[in-house]
C-alpha cells in the first residue's frame, strides 16, 4: 500500500488527541510532583497487566507500552512518588541554574525586537512542570521592563501541578499585568492577535514513539511482546521486541511521513514519534500573527534507531526491568520536528545547548552573578558548578540541542545563534 507524504501529514493532524491514561502534553510535566495522598503499588502488578494485554490483544506497539508504563492512574511511573530533581530519577537545566531561563528570555526577547515589538504578546510553555523556567523567563522580562505580556498559557492537565505553578507564578505573572491560564492541550489554546512566544523544555523526549525496522517486504514494526525465556524469580525481563509480521497502519503511514526514510537500507531501524509531530504543528499554528520558539531536549537532527532507554536514579537500566517503576524516553529527532512545521513556521539549528547559552552571554551572567556572592565562597561555588553543567561538552552542554522557529518578522534576516555557530547542521541526515 503507497502513502503519499502529503497523505501521512494529513493522516498524522487526523490522529486522535488523546492516549488512553492521558494527553502527552501532561507527561512531561507529571515527572515534577506526587501527591501526599499517593499509595505506591508494586511495579509488578503493571507487568501483569501489560502481559493480559498481550495474551488479549497481541504484541503492542512500544508507543502503547510506554503510555501504560508512564501514565497509567495508579500504577504508572508518574504515580509513584516525587521523581524530580538530585534525589529523583533526573534533573533539568532549569533546576540546575537560573541562568538557563534567563537567557532563554534573552533570545526569545531578540526576537520581538526583531518583529518591532509588538505591543501585546502571550507566552505558552509546554509541560512547566514547578513552573521555575517560566519564574525565571518572567523575572527577565520584569527586569527589563519588557515585552509586554497580556496572557501566560500552561499546557498542563494536572489540577495538581497546576497548583504548584499557581503558587510559584502568580506574583510574577500579577507584577507583569498576564493572566494565567491552564490549558489541557496545546490544541486547545485559541488564535490570537498577540505575538505568541512558545518554550518547549524537555517536553518531546517524553513522547511515545513507534519503532520501525525496513525489511525486504518493507516497513515493519517492533513490537512488545512476551520474552519466550521468561523465568519467574529471575533476573530476566518479562517482556522483549519482536518485529510484527504484517504491516500495521503505523508500518504504513510513518515511513511515508518523512522522505529521508524512504533510501532507508534493509535492516534500518527508525523510532517515530507522530505525537510529536502533531503537537509542534499545532504549536506553530498559534503564531498566525507572528512569533517565536524554541525547543530544547536531548537528541539530534536525525533519526535514531536505538535511544529508547529507561531512566532509574539518575542511571540507564532495561527498559523492561520493573514497568512502572522507570523513567522511559528516547531522543528527538529534530529534523521530524522541523518537517512537521513546514508551511506553518521557519526553523532554525539545532545547535548545542552550550553553543546557545554561550552565544547568549552565559559567561559575563556567571561573572556577574560571582560578583554578587562575593561575600559567600560556598554559593560562589554553588553557582559556578550549576552553570558549567550547563555547557558542560561531556554532558548536557553537547547532549541537549536547541531548535527554534518563528514566523513573521520574527523570522526575517539572521536569527542569532543559529546557523552562525559551527555545530549548527546544513543538511538534515536519516
Amino acid at each position: 500500500m503507497f502513502i503519499s507524504r502529503t497523505q501521512a501529514i494529513r493522516a498524522l493532524a487526523r490522529l486522535p488527541i488523546s492516549a488512553r491514561y492521558g494527553h502527552p502534553a501532561a507527561i512531561r510535566s507529571l515527572r515534577s510532583y506526587s501527591t501526599a495522598t499517593t499509595q505506591k503499588v508494586s511495579p509488578q502488578s503493571l507487568a501483569q497487566i501489560i502481559e493480559d494485554t498481550i495474551t488479549a490483544t497481541g504484541p503492542v506497539s512500544v508507543a502503547r507500552y510506554m503510555q501504560l508504563c508512564l501514565t497509567h492512574p495508579t500504577l504508572g511511573y508518574y504515580s509513584q512518588g516525587d521523581v524530580f530533581g538530585e534525589k529523583g530519577d533526573f534533573v533539568t537545566s532549569p533546576e540546575i541554574s537560573q541562568i538557563f531561563g534567563e537567557l532563554v528570555a534573552v533570545w526569545l526577547m531578540t526576537r520581538w525586537l526583531a518583529a518591532g515589538s509588538p505591543a501585546s504578546c502571550r507566552i505558552v510553555e509546554l509541560g512547566p512542570g514547578r513552573g521555575t523556567l517560566m519564574d525565571d523567563i518572567l523575572r527577565t522580562f520584569l527586569r527589563f521592563g519588557k515585552p509586554s505580556i497580556k496572557t501566560i498559557h500552561l499546557v498542563e492537565n494536572s489540577a495538581n501541578l497546576q497548583d504548584v505553578q499557581r503558587q510559584k507564578l502568580s506574583a510574577r505573572a500579577k507584577d507583569l499585568g498576564a493572566e494565567l491560564v491552564w490549558n489541557e492541550q496545546v490544541e486547545v489554546i485559541p488564535q490570537s492577535d498577540d505575538f505568541t512566544f512558545v518554550v518547549a523544555h524537555e517536553f518531546f523526549d517524553a513522547m511515545p514513539i513507534h519503532i520501525l525496522q525496513r525489511t525486504e517486504e518493507g516497513f515493519r514494526e517492533v513490537k512488545v511482546g512476551k520474552n519466550a525465556s521468561y523465568v519467574p524469580s529471575t533476573s530476566s525481563p518479562r517482556f522483549s521486541l519482536g518485529i510484527d509480521r504484517e504491516q500495521s497502519f503505523m508500518s504504513s503511514l510513518l515511513p511515508a511521513s518523512s522522505t529521508r526514510f524512504s533510501n532507508l537500507p534493509v535492516g534500518s531501524q527508525i523510532e517515530v514519534s507522530p505525537e510529536s509531530s502533531r503537537i509542534v504543528h499545532s504549536v506553530g499554528n498559534l503564531m498566525n500573527n507572528g512569533g517565536a520558539g524554541l525547543v530544547v531536549d536531548y537528541g539530534g537532527d536525525k533519526a535514531f534507531s536505538s535511544s529508547f532507554r529507561a531512566f532509574r536514579k539518575h542511571k540507564i537500566v532495561d527498559v523492561f526491568d520493573e514497568p512502572g517503576s522507570s523513567d522511559l524516553t528516547a531522543n528527538v529527532d529534530f529534523a521530524y520536528l522541523r518537517e512537521s512545521l513546514e508551511g506553518v513556521a521557519t526553523c532554525y539549528g539545532p545547535i548545542s545547548q552550550a553553543s546557545f547559552l554561550l552565544a547568549l552571554g552565559l559567561e559575563p551572567r556567571l561573572t556577574s552573578l560571582l560578583s554578587s556572592a562575593a561575600d559567600d565562597p560556598d554559593k560562589q561555588r554553588r553557582i559556578r558548578r550549576g552553570a558549567q553543567r550547563l555547557i558542560d561538552e561531556m554532558g548536557m552542554g553537547s547532549q541537549y540541542q536547541v531548535m527554534a522557529f518563528a514566523n513573521g518578522p520574527a523570522a526575517e534576516g539572521d536569527v542569532y545563534p543559529f546557523g552562525t555557530m559551527g555545530d549548527a547542521p546544513t543538511k538534515a541526515t536519516p
